[in-house]
C-alpha cells in the first residue's frame, strides 16, 4: 500500500493512504527514506479516514537498528531547534 509516514514512533507508526484495511489485519511495512528502509510485520491497530495506525509486530535486529537511529536523529532535529 504506498503511503505517506506521519507519525513514527519504536512502537508503531500513521500512514496517510487511501488503502482500506480492517482494524486487527496483519500487514507488512516497509519505510524508506534517501538511503535506507525499515521493514516490520504490524497490526492495524485503528483506521482513520485519512489513514491506519499500526503497531509493529516484529522486525529484524538490522530494521530495529534503523528505527532506533531515525528515533534519534529526528530527536537530535528536535533539541537543535530549542
Amino acid at each position: 500500500m504506498p503511503g505517506l509516514v506521519t507519525e513514527l514512533s519504536l512502537q508503531g507508526c500513521f500512514v496517510e493512504t487511501s488503502a482500506a484495511f480492517e482494524a486487527q489485519r496483519l500487514v507488512l511495512v516497509k519505510i524508506y527514506d534517501s538511503q535506507e528502509s525499515f521493514e516490520a510485520e504490524a497490526v492495524v491497530l485503528y483506521v482513520r479516514p485519512t489513514g491506519l495506525g499500526l503497531v509493529f509486530r516484529e522486525f529484524t535486529p538490522e530494521s530495529a537498528a534503523i528505527l532506533q537511529k531515525w528515533m534519534i536523529k529526528a530527536l537530535d532535529s528536535q533539541l537543535a531547534t530549542l
